[in-house]
């Protein structure tokens, strides 16, 4: 018998994966929702933990659902020194406590570094992603192969969704991203390379891996320049290591320039982080290109969002004029999101069968979710597909979601274009289970 998971993933291959019977769908997420729950609160601890201390035995409704979300900051509820400190069974343990990983599946003897710790988590069969962190600690979020498997099937069917392309190798490649490291952007626009790109026609901005211990140790040491605590002579290495890298990558970055222009043609796939797209832009515009001077079957991807503001805000009209009328990925979502809410012809972002979205009140405490009218508030979802790891998370947007059919003439619930951070809008976002969810996590790595 097939579980309701798996028939929620089945609308991928569908004519409209979008446009499902909004009650079927509705039934089919509960159902999907309790087999996700039975299935993970016995292989994840914080879950259990979380379920036992709320007294929730099983999922009847949405609401259920809302106090089980962890915080979109409990992968990244580990002791910092864990890593700098080099205890890696430590790191482990605790990555077994929001994980199905099991500590006795991975082996750390002799581990020198993080980026080490993660290829032993990888050599046990699971996939360490990565969010950034400007205070020095990044979110380790555990993958499957399956789940990998499923994000690749999600991009052979719906890249450019609502005028999803066949997966035909026909085009010359870019990607503005280091050869391989614990991204799940690297890996999403590599998938996109492999359904897209030619053999022996992709170039990338370079062919060295992003090691994490660099990454960590430069974000360490700028919060210590900012917090004044940086000794002169860290001070002037960051400086001469930093001001080296930015030649070379800028040297790099002006090669890809160039050969973009050059070919620019024939169809190409062109994949970079968002504030790279605007480097590459401006390089290309400083050439002569001029709006729409590419050819109409050439991909762009590109997301990110705009943290801290380093771009200007009609920087997203900037891209779809300059690119102009070639094929381009436009979704919401997030690397704790597995398939992200893709983008329709009236620019609302539709949520796939597989996430059950849950709008909340800002301390993220209340369900606001309303069939048939728009909802301001904090987004949250539950990631049905996922199996590394529990897929319910509070996050720190503030969004509107419509729950009507959209002017598209689709059902499913759609995210507003309007997307703004909490942390972006004044004062410190806080999330009412963040602090409950870290006081277990201590507790049970010490225990």
């Amino acid at each position: 018998m097939t579980s309701a998971r798996e028939t929620l993933k089945s609308f991928v291959g569908s004519a409209d994966p979008f446009d499902g019977p909004s009650d079927e769908v509705r039934t089919l997420q509960l159902e999907a929702a309790r087999e996700c729950f039975d299935e993970h609160r016995e292989r994840i601890p914080l879950l259990r933990r979380r379920a036992d201390d709320v007294g929730v035995k099983e999922i009847r409704a949405e609401a259920d659902i809302v106090p089980l979300l962890f915080s979109h900051t409990s992968y990244k509820s580990y002791p910092l020194s864990y890593i700098t400190g080099g205890h890696w069974d430590r790191l482990l343990r605790w990555y077994s406590t929001v994980s199905v990983v099991e500590p006795d599946e991975v082996d750390v003897e002799g581990v020198t570094d993080v980026d080490d710790w993660i290829a032993r988590v990888a050599a046990a069969g699971h996939r360490v992603y990565i969010t950034s962190g400007t205070s020095g600690k990044v979110s380790l979020l555990n993958t499957t192969t399956e789940d990998r498997d499923w994000l690749l099937k999600i991009m052979a069917n719906l890249t450019c969704w609502p005028r999803p392309l066949p997966p035909e190798r026909t085009r010359r490649g870019y990607i503005l991203a280091p050869a391989s490291g614990p991204l799940r952007s690297i890996d999403g626009f590599r998938m996109h390379a492999d359904l897209f790109v030619k053999e022996g026609e992709l170039r990338l901005l370079t062919e060295d891996p992003l090691r994490l211990s660099e990454l960590m140790r430069s974000e360490l040491l700028r919060k210590k320049m900012v917090e004044g605590t940086a000794t002169a002579q860290e001070v002037k290495e960051f400086e001469n290591a930093s001001g080296g890298r930015e030649e070379e990558m800028q040297a790099a970055l002006d090669g890809l320039i160039d050969d973009i222009v050059e070919n620019r043609a024939e169809p190409l796939l062109i994949a970079a982080m968002n504030n790279q797209q605007w480097a590459l832009i401006q390089g290309m515009r400083s050439r002569g290109v001029p709006d729409g001077g590419f050819h109409p079957d050439s991909m762009v991807l590109a997301g990110g969002g705009n943290k801290n503001k380093v771009l200007p805000e009609d920087y997203m009209q900037q891209f779809a004029d300059f690119y102009g009328d070639v094929r381009r990925v436009r979704s919401y979502g997030m690397t704790e999101m597995h398939g992200t809410c893709m983008s329709c012809e009236e620019g609302r972002y539709h949520v796939p069968a597989w996430i059950v979205p849950l709008i909340l009140d800002e301390p993220g405490e209340r369900l606001l979710n309303e069939r048939g009218g728009v909802v301001e508030g904090r987004f949250a979802f539950l990631d049905l597909s996922m199996g590394g790891r529990w897929g319910g998370l509070i996050t720190g947007d503030r969004v509107n979601v419509d729950f009507s059919a959209c002017a598209c003439g689709r059902t499913s619930p759609a995210v507003l274009p309007n997307i703004t951070r909490y942390g972006d809008l004044g004062g410190e976002d806080k999330i009412t289970c963040a602090a409950t969810l870290d006081s277990y996590v201590r507790g049970m790595i010490q225990a």
